[in-house]
């Protein structure tokens, strides 16, 4: 029970910040954040509806996990994995994970989005985090995702995880391509001088 109210207060916590921002951001420019599933490429409409097949998949897994709901051992956790201790550290990652996400918000500003608008262009942030690395964002989802693993440690979670991470290294490529053709040799120079997600290493 104290795994899935930890699990649920990560996925919360994010919906809640990606609501809130969604919901300002059209209060005070009138763009919707979610351009994803507007965009004329074959590409982002495929990972548009690739994310509500993730959303409905990790959904089902909530549930199966919250009701000890067994196929094979695709829901059942690892043993030296399954005591509190991993679990509060789970969450503290999660959260910390939430965090970054909330930073590269409030940094983005009104230019922040979900996807490649190619209606707006958009302002290029190169201070604070974003002068080390260029995806903070992805990096605390990526933090989320391990989170959720250490307090669901099962084949479930680390497949999603996998889909995932597959998923936002080809988007952070579609996204990089873009951000050249916009900003040119500045984003250019910028990408020399920065890593995608980890500061010096990658």
């Amino acid at each position: 029970m104290l795994e899935t109210i930890f699990v649920l207060t990560i996925f919360l916590c994010y919906a809640v910040l990606w609501k809130v921002k969604q919901i300002r951001l059209m209060r005070e420019s009138g763009i919707d954040v979610q351009v994803i599933q507007k965009s004329t490429s074959n590409v982002q409409q495929y990972f548009s509806r690739l994310t509500s097949i993730l959303s409905l998949y990790m959904a089902i897994s909530i549930i199966a996990h919250s009701l000890n709901f067994q196929i094979g051992s695709l829901f059942t956790r690892i043993d030296r994995l399954s005591f509190l201790g991993v679990d509060i550290t789970g969450l503290l990652v999660g959260l910390t994970g939430l965090s970054l996400c909330l930073y590269a918000q409030i940094k983005m500003g009104s230019s922040w989005r979900v996807g490649i608008d190619e209606k707006n262009s958009t302002e290029l942030v190169t201070n604070g985090l974003y002068q080390y690395i260029r995806n903070p964002t992805y990096l605390g989802l990526f933090a989320m995702n391990l989170g959720i693993w250490l307090i669901w440690p099962t084949w479930s979670v680390f497949f999603f995880a996998m889909f995932f991470i597959f998923f936002l290294e080809v988007q952070v490529r579609c996204e990089e391509d873009y951000l050249t053709a916009v900003h040119g040799i500045k984003y250019v120079e910028y990408k020399k001088r920065t890593k995608r997600y980890v500061p010096f290493i990658y």
